[in-house]
């Protein structure tokens, strides 16, 4: 805060403390009277009749009764000076402390400002990375489209290869089948080194249509959009959510 402002704080503290201080000292006279009041009411009730009684010590009593009744008489009068302010003297402190924090005030109106300023750059930027990142995305996938299309014409061939490899498989299935089943059970199938060799050629037609499939396979997109990505919470982390903005622009906070 302003200087003008912490003097006016100032002000009213030291009034404050000093109407304060009357308070104080004018409830410690007014316990000393109710103390003083007791003793001397002692004084009397235990007085018997034929015994000497302590007119000295009522009177010494009755003195300071009547001096702190004196005392608390003179501090309400000075309380009141105290806490009646000087009119001039209000009106001084508000017209300085009102005019320094309007000076303060219209500079934080021309921070706000800026503040806004650096919102629709920030927003700005952050759609532009997103419109970016979705750009990237479709010439991935266009690139993908346009190479699946001109390997399509040499991945064909390639392709029927596989297809007839394939068709050699089920034929070795059904060959090696038909010799598994020409021998009954304990009986030595004399068909082994066949099935065999039928087995082996399986082996080899598998390798070469894995090692054929490679080339043949779609040209993948390993990028995921934006809202496949997100937190433990189940969030978008690359989106703006309606409670991080509230908790940012009505609280301050940043999730």
């Amino acid at each position: 805060m302003g200087k003008l402002l912490d003097k006016a704080k100032a002000f009213l503290q030291t009034r404050s403390k000093q109407a304060q201080a009357f308070y104080d000292r004018e409830h410690e006279l007014k316990t000393k009277i109710t103390e003083l009041d007791a003793q001397k009411s002692k004084l009397i009730n235990d007085y018997v009749p034929g015994q000497a009684l302590d007119i000295k010590a009522i009177d010494k009593l009755d003195e300071q009764i009547a001096a702190a009744q004196k005392e608390i008489a003179v501090l309400r009068v000075s309380k009141e000076r105290i806490c009646d302010y000087n009119i001039d003297e209000l009106i001084a402190h508000i017209a300085e402390a009102k005019s320094e924090i309007s000076d303060i005030i219209a500079e934080k109106v021309k921070d706000e400002e800026a503040a806004r300023e650096k919102i629709l750059a920030a927003k700005k930027a952050f759609l532009q990375a997103q419109a970016e990142h979705f750009q990237l995305v479709r010439q991935v996938k266009d690139y993908r489209d346009e190479a699946s299309d001109t390997l399509s014409g040499l991945t064909k061939p390639i392709q029927d290869e596989i297809n007839r490899l394939r068709a050699k498989l089920h034929e070795y299935d059904r060959e090696i089948y038909q010799l598994a089943s020409t021998t009954s059970y304990n009986v030595v199938n004399g068909a082994q080194p066949q099935i065999d060799l039928l087995q082996e050629e399986k082996e080899k037609i598998g390798r070469e249509i894995n090692r054929l499939q490679s080339y043949v396979g779609e040209i993948g997109v390993p990028i995921p959009t934006l809202d496949n990505h997100r937190d433990g919470n189940g969030m978008t982390i690359y989106f703006i959510h309606a409670k991080e903005q509230q908790n940012a622009a009505e609280r301050g906070e940043l999730t």
